[in-house]
């Protein structure tokens, strides 16, 4: 029997997003977030340095409290985001950095910012990111629907890089003009914001972004605990992408530990210089984002995957083979900066929209918080072990040694998809 449309009825069209109740607000609420964190990144290690004198170890302090949090509380964050309303939760996540960043300048203004309190903030508004970044992972698929996840990743990813590049480059006159402590006025001001846009317009949205399940028995943390992490590590496909994440981060802590020096002494870039390679990383990844829901709708997630992790390590070839050009080593570096950031968006949107056809909502955060520990835990353990090699063995080497890992980050997906096609074969 003929398939053709009947005439009279109008055509069905595809899903958009723009359809989607509460996804317009909720990259609003993104985009008042991802400007408040292209200014602190900016100003918050300034108002060490300029307020309160801080030296290199005090700054290096300064930065691993904000990111501590994903060690040690993304497994609890994901087993609460899983018993309550996640869009309230990212409200209350969102309020909570930027109540904490605002009482930078408050104390400032009164003579009583110490770098005590700076660490505590920085701690306060990472665990808050966290929380607001798990809450918007989780809540995502129920508010747009699982068919437009990796779409709706990708905008997200549109809205968070176009943020910043442009809230980085705001931060440098507004610390010149109003000081680097008033500078986080600004970026306390965008956190609420956030929170408000959250608050005004996703009322109704707040209903899907609740886990199904509320009606079920309550379970205990060891309960809830064990449930999250076996099915983060008997689901196949989870761990697949979840392994090959992992890898592909070490890769990355591992070389970046001593790429700025890899710049400066093997290539002999200026800080000019360095400022433009860093530039395009925002610029890669708004490629990326842009690219990803039309090659989607044209590949389909698996085929994108596979080719984002197929073409990622040649991405990262072009940093050690740029060590020996005579000339034009900035614009293969530069190179390698878009396609690389480009490709990095293509791989976490697409891996993103399977873990979520993967995961029941009742599990969303659970898998998520677990995935963060997988993937980031062994961050800064592989950063020292790359400053070491690179004292060890020479800047050059260490990039290869980068190459290798990152090109290992597809084993896991090719030994999944394989698995996956003996079965089908067999039972055709």
């Amino acid at each position: 029997m003929s398939q053709r449309q009947a005439p009279g009825l109008p055509a069905k069209t595809p899903p958009r997003l723009r359809d989607r109740p509460g996804f317009g607000t909720l990259m609003v609420s993104v985009a008042f977030g991802a400007i408040s964190t292209g200014i602190l990144n900016v100003a918050n290690d300034l108002v060490a340095i300029y307020a309160l004198d801080a030296n290199a170890t005090q700054i290096g302090f300064l930065n691993a409290a904000e990111s501590v949090a994903f060690l040690f509380l993304a497994i609890p964050a994901g087993i609460m985001l899983d018993r309550v309303n996640r869009v309230k939760t990212m409200f209350w996540a969102q309020l909570a950095a930027g109540s904490a960043i605002l009482s930078v300048p408050l104390a400032w203004s009164l003579g009583l910012l110490g770098y005590p309190q700076l660490v505590v903030v920085s701690f306060l508004v990472g665990a808050a990111g966290m929380v607001w970044g798990m809450g918007a992972g989780s809540a995502l698929p129920a508010i747009v629907g699982r068919d437009l996840v990796s779409a709706a990743f990708a905008r997200k990813e549109t809205v968070d890089t176009s943020a910043g590049i442009i809230s980085p480059g705001l931060a440098g006159p507004l610390v010149a003009v109003i000081s680097a402590p008033f500078t986080l006025l600004v970026a306390g001001t965008a956190n609420l914001l956030a929170a408000a846009t959250l608050l005004w317009g996703l009322r109704t949205a707040a209903k899907s972004a609740a886990p199904p399940g509320e009606a079920t028995p309550r379970i205990g943390f060891r309960q809830s605990f064990g449930e999250g992490l076996r099915f983060t590590l008997k689901h196949s496909a989870i761990r697949a992408l979840v392994s090959s994440s992992a890898i592909t981060n070490m890769g990355l802590a591992f070389g970046s530990a001593v790429e700025t020096l890899y710049f400066v002494k093997v290539l002999g870039f200026t800080p000019q210089a360095i400022g433009l390679v860093i530039s395009m990383i925002a610029v890669g990844g708004l490629c990326g984002s842009l690219a990803v829901p039309a090659l989607v709708a044209r590949l389909g997630e698996t085929r994108l995957l596979a080719y984002s992790a197929l073409f990622l390590p040649l991405s990262v070839v072009l940093v050690p083979l740029a060590g020996n050009l005579t000339a034009g080593s900035l614009i293969v570096v530069i190179a390698h900066s878009v396609l690389y950031n480009a490709l990095m968006v293509s791989y976490n949107a697409t891996a993103y929209g399977l873990l979520a056809r993967a995961t029941p909502d009742t599990m969303m955060g659970r898998q998520q918080g677990f995935r963060l520990v997988f993937t980031m835990g062994p961050v800064p353990l592989l950063g020292i072990i790359g400053g070491l090699a690179g004292d060890a063995l020479g800047l050059q080497p260490v990039m290869w040694i980068w190459v290798g890992v990152t090109a290992c980050a597809g084993l896991p997906l090719l030994s999944f998809w394989t698995a996956t096609g003996r079965r089908r074969h067999e039972s055709a």
